[in-house]
């Protein structure tokens, strides 16, 4: 017998679903000697946490919107940004199921648009520009697409899964930003393709020549750290975009038979694949192997920690991952969205058979098969851009991808030496990389002419 709706899921995957955590820092009203905050109404039904200078300046006139697909009050760029002058609207995205994580691939867009017109319309700002960090820069990069294009954006035959209805309005008269600010930029889809573990058969894993925590091919369980050979990378990577691609048309099949009546449920199912992981990056080759996506391909500013900025490759100098407890690999892990619809919308990316993590790149990616992939969404991206990357991260090589693809005439790439991905220093002698962070995002903001 077939479940009337998807509200039928929560008791059906009900333990694969994630939590929504409780934000760690202050979600109220702040005061500090250089700003506050007030939650403000910027429509009917959206809200916001502004922060606002204590004192009026000139980069008053430039407003900041954050931008996340989840709700998020307690972002340290927020207040950071807010002590140099700027007006920052943290934007706040109800979800219409507490439950859910991301619906579809549009979650906040709607809400993003509301901010960027409520900031505009504050008495002041001539120029409003959006900002995002990690998973909501891959956000920010597609807002400022679907603005530039509009509902032409759901009219590509390239993406896997095509835009529903509701797609379409969420994209469709977005108000436009001035600039955009992508800290440490989520790729989008690659990230769970990349993060698929080939060494799973079925619901078995059982391929051990594929196993990247055997010692048998490279890896020290003490460290955490894997030294691998060029033949068991290149199988590895090749098995892993097959499986991707796998899973993929298993899920586009599942679609298939629900839209045609034949599934189990009549507009979506669950979708459970052992070994496809929705947290973390468990079977990504390049947390253990730090060979891979070790530097960019050319030089860029490297924000020093003596002060000083220098046109250089930029090296990540992120710590191996660690000592893990390897068991867990084996368990059967979860696909993120945990519906096909949601799998497909939002995770599905097509792999070539070049497919392949190098020190310095990404091969064999389908870019424009994802609705979510920030490189191809970049290349929409016509107003002043920049790209601001961690060095105590792998964020390095994915920041230079999406800035190689960046339309932008204006764009910057800059990384911050030694700053995690919290821009937080990963290690004292690296100093105060907060600080060096954000004074460069006011400097570049201030820059002549650029707004």
């Amino acid at each position: 017998m077939k479940f009337l709706s998807m509200l039928a899921l929560t008791a059906a995957v009900g333990c694969i679903l994630p939590a929504v955590g409780q934000p760690a820092g202050p979600i109220g009203p702040v005061r500090s000697d250089l700003f506050h905050t007030n939650f403000v109404r910027t429509s009917n039904n959206t809200y916001g946490l502004l922060y606002q200078p204590e004192r009026s300046g000139p980069n008053a006139r430039i407003a900041i919107v954050y931008a996340s697909p989840r709700a998020l009050f307690n972002f340290a760029p927020a207040a950071e940004m807010a002590s140099r002058g700027y007006r920052v609207l943290l934007v706040k995205h109800y979800l219409a199921d507490r439950r859910r994580v991301r619906e579809t691939s549009t979650d906040g867009l709607r809400e993003a648009s509301r901010g960027i017109s409520y900031m505009r319309a504050l008495p002041g700002v001539q120029r409003v520009v959006l900002m995002g960090h990690d998973d909501g820069a891959r956000m920010a990069a597609f807002y400022m697409a679907a603005a530039e294009q509009g509902a032409t954006i759901c009219q590509h035959s390239e993406p896997i899964y095509h835009c529903t209805k509701s797609h379409t309005a969420d994209v469709t008269g977005l108000t436009k930003a001035d600039g955009v600010i992508l800290l440490d930029p989520a790729l989008g889809a690659i990230e769970t393709a990349s993060a698929i573990d080939p060494a799973f058969e079925g619901s078995v894993r059982n391929h051990h020549n594929l196993d990247m925590y055997a010692a048998s091919n490279g890896y020290d369980p003490a460290r955490g750290q894997g030294q691998y050979t060029d033949a068991f990378v290149k199988a590895f990577f090749a098995a892993q975009s097959a499986r991707n691609n796998q899973i993929v048309d298993q899920a586009a099949g599942k679609l298939q038979l629900v839209e045609q009546g034949k599934g189990d449920f009549i507009d979506d199912e669950p979708y459970v694949v052992a070994g496809a992981y929705n947290s973390g990056n468990t079977a990504s080759l390049y947390e253990t192997d730090l060979a891979l996506l070790s530097s960019t391909k050319v030089p860029h500013s490297l924000l020093k920690s003596d002060g000083s900025t220098a046109e250089v490759t930029v090296r990540s100098v992120r710590a191996p991952a660690g000592p893990r407890m390897v068991p867990a690999v084996a368990e059967c892990c979860r696909v993120v969205g945990t519906t096909v619809r949601r799998f497909l919308d939002n995770n599905a990316i097509r792999t070539l058979s070049n497919f392949a993590i190098t020190p310095n790149d990404i091969l064999g990616v389908d870019w424009k098969s994802s609705i979510t992939s920030t490189p191809a969404n970049a290349e929409s991206i016509k107003t002043p851009a920049l790209v601001m990357t961690t060095s105590c991260s792998h964020f390095v090589v994915p920041g230079e991808i999406v800035f190689d693809h960046l339309a932008a005439q204006d764009k910057s790439y800059v990384a911050v030496e030694g700053a995690g991905h919290d821009f937080v220093a990963c290690k004292p002698e690296y100093g105060d990389t907060k600080k060096r962070a954000f004074d460069f995002v006011d400097h570049w903001l201030a820059g002549n002419g650029r707004f």
